[in-house]
């Protein structure tokens, strides 16, 4: 038997999804001269959203596509303003999740007496 916890799938699955826009986002920063190069963007939030209201935040999964942003004289379209904000914006959230599920397992060792 095992016991399901509803909050830390979701927390896990977002951390998940964060994750891999943690990659694209470094990927598209170190390939910022790269002629031809695409960015890579990662929208897991959708998912994620449809997946908790069906009941099953496992069936989440990260939707990985290339940027239609307009090509620099290179054939690049990475906007190294955009990936930096996207950088920043990223790891808080992530941290945010990490605290999060720390403060679930802080409940949960109180719970049962440390």
């Amino acid at each position: 038997m095992t016991i399901s916890d509803p909050t830390m799938d979701v927390v896990y699955k977002a951390m998940q999804g964060l994750a891999a826009r943690q990659r694209a986002t470094a990927d598209n920063i170190a390939n910022v001269e790269t002629p031809g190069y695409k960015a890579t963007k990662v929208d897991f939030e959708s998912s994620l959203r449809q997946a908790i209201t069906i009941g099953d935040p496992n069936q989440a999964q990260p939707a990985v596509t290339k940027s239609t942003e307009p090509n620099g004289p290179n054939e690049n379209n990475v906007n190294i303003d955009d990936e930096t904000v996207s950088e920043i914006d990223t790891n808080l959230k992530y941290q945010t999740m990490v605290e999060a599920m720390n403060a679930k397992f802080r409940l949960l060792r109180t719970a049962i007496g440390n």
